[in-house]
């Protein structure tokens, strides 16, 4: 095969992926609007980090984990500055606990 070939290829699978992360990116930000209806704050280290564990053991090569890791933290991390850019944040600072006292530097609610 020769080079254009597979450059041709290259730029197929280049489309299909721009595709993809868009998507994906729609998707998120429902995610986002769910969290802010919800008072849940857009970034969960947990969530974040079972995406990261699960894409590094199903990641066939050649690229290594490393590399996997870099770059679905690219993707988590402009997953939630979308989210914020469509105007769905609920900081965890302000977020007040069920029951308990509100966050520091913020007055209890008047009953």
């Amino acid at each position: 095969m020769k080079i254009d070939e597979w450059r041709h290829k290259i730029d197929a699978i280049d489309m299909a992926m721009l595709h993809l992360l868009n998507l994906r990116a729609q998707l998120s930000i429902e995610v986002g609007r769910m969290k802010c209806e919800a008072g849940v704050p857009l970034r969960s280290e947990e969530r974040e980090q079972e995406i990261l564990t699960r894409m590094k053991r199903l990641n066939p090569g050649p690229l290594d984990a490393e590399t996997i890791g870099k770059v679905y933290q690219l993707i988590l991390d402009e997953s939630i500055r979308t989210q914020t850019r469509f105007g769905y944040s609920v900081p965890a600072a302000t977020k007040a606990k069920p029951d308990g006292p509100p966050p520091a530097g913020r007055k209890p609610a008047r009953r």
